[in-house]
C-alpha cells in the first residue's frame, strides 16, 4: 500500500515476503524502509563529490548527525521500529464535517 510516497505493508505480508503486493488496508500497517543504506551526507557535499571528484567529511551547518557532540560518538543503538498505522488513520475523516 503506498500512502504518500511510502510504502506500507502489515505484519503478515512482510514475514512472507510479500510486502510489494500487500492490499490488507484494515491490519496495522508498518513503514517499509529504502534498501541499502542511509545518505549521510547533505545534497550539497554529494554533489560535489560526483563534479569535482572530491570525497570530505561533510561539515555543512545543516547536517543531521554532527559528530562534534561528544555523545553522538558512543555506540549507536538502532532506531525503533515504526508503530503501526492502519488506513483508517492515513485518510481524512470525511464524516466529521457532518
Amino acid at each position: 500500500v503506498f500512502v504518500n510516497d511510502k510504502k506500507f505493508a502489515c505484519a503478515t505480508c512482510i514475514k512472507g515476503h510479500r510486502s510489494s503486493t500487500c492490499t490488507h488496508s484494515t491490519r496495522p500497517l508498518f513503514e517499509i524502509k529504502r534498501k541499502g543504506r542511509p545518505v549521510s551526507q547533505c545534497d550539497h557535499c554529494r554533489e560535489l563529490r560526483k563534479t569535482k571528484q572530491v570525497h570530505v567529511k561533510c561539515l555543512c551547518e545543516g547536517r543531521a548527525d554532527d559528530l562534534s557532540d561528544p555523545t553522538l560518538k558512543a555506540k549507536k543503538s538502532p532506531p525503533p521500529p515504526s508503530p503501526p498505522v492502519t488506513a483508517h488513520s492515513l485518510v481524512p475523516c470525511l464524516h466529521a464535517s457532518l
